[in-house]
Order: structure tokens, then C-alpha cells, then sequence
């Protein structure tokens, strides 16, 4: 989990209901996503329920939701895990990466999940409007309302782990 062990200690499980029906399709979107964009596989390591102060991770795109599950989801990443994924999307690239590239990378794959999320979750009572991403440099710095639950999904892969927070209001 790259070092996520210590925020989630104190995690709580998830209830099958919350994994089936809201869970399920960001992590199928996580999966597909990442194996369309950057050819590779994600394994689900940890599905837990806790209060986090902010977002894992050392970059992450935040993604404001709505209108009736008011939240926000954030995908961090650890930073070497975030410019390896960056280098295997942006390959024919032939700008230099550097942290601004690997940023926007990083936006641009919570984007496509969210919008492979989205048309997943057509038709069920978890449908939500998606923001367009803000790239946050250091994930620490994103702070959501106080006393916000978040979900958390941790993902494994050859470029090391990261994971998809749902911060929701109750």
C-alpha cells in the first residue's frame, strides 16, 4: 500500500451493500482505466472506511461530486508511483516529464475514471455529477469538511499502490 498502512490502521471495514453498489463500479472503472491507459493490471489491496484529516499520497486529483451525494473523490498516488504511471501513459510524448506533465497525467486519469464511473452508475441511486480535476501537488494540502467519512479503496500494481478516496456526506 505504499505507506498507507499507518493512516488506515485504524480503518473500519466496509459493508458488503456500500462495496456491491457504490464501490464496485469505481473499481472497475479504476482497473479499466489504467489497463486502457497505461497498459497495466490493479489489484484491490484494502476496502476500509475511516476519517482522514486529508488525502493520501503525494499527489492527488480531486474531484468535487454532486448534486445528491455531495463529496468529493480523490485519487492520490505516491510520487514515484504517479511519474511511472505518467511515463508509461505519456511514452510517445516528446516533451520532458517533470512534475507539472506528471500532474496533469495524474488529473487526467481520475478524469477518465470518473467518467467511466459515471456511465456505471447510470440508473442506480448513486449517480453523481463529476467537477473537472484539480491536480493538488501535495496531497496533504486537500483538507475536506470536518468529520466527513471517506472510503478508501487501495490499489497494488507493477508501479507501485495508490488509492481512490470518496469523501461523502452521511
Amino acid at each position: 500500500m505504499d505507506g498507507f498502512e499507518g493512516a488506515l490502521k485504524a480503518a473500519q471495514p466496509v459493508s458488503e451493500d456500500i462495496r456491491d453498489g457504490l464501490l464496485e463500479p469505481f473499481i472497475t472503472a479504476t482497473g479499466t482505466a489504467l489497463r486502457e491507459m497505461a497498459g497495466i493490471e490493479v489489484t484491490v489491496e484494502t476496502v476500509c472506511q475511516t476519517t482522514l484529516g486529508h488525502a493520501l499520497g503525494d499527489i492527488a486529483a480531486v474531484i468535487r461530486l454532486g448534486p445528491t451525494n455531495e463529496g468529493f473523490l480523490v485519487l492520490s498516488f505516491p510520487e514515484p508511483t504517479a511519474a511511472a504511471l505518467a511515463a508509461r501513459i505519456l511514452a510517445g510524448v516528446s516533451q520532458e516529464m517533470d512534475e507539472t506533465l506528471t500532474r496533469d497525467c495524474v488529473g487526467e486519469i481520475a478524469n477518465v475514471i470518473v467518467g467511466q464511473t459515471k456511465a456505471l452508475l447510470a440508473g442506480t441511486p448513486h449517480r453523481f455529477t463529476f467537477s473537472l480535476p484539480q491536480a493538488v501537488v501535495s496531497a496533504p494540502e486537500f483538507r475536506p469538511p470536518p468529520g466527513l467519512p471517506a472510503l478508501v479503496v487501495a490499489f497494488g500494481s507493477e508501479q507501485g499502490g495508490f488509492a481512490l478516496e470518496l469523501f461523502l456526506k452521511p
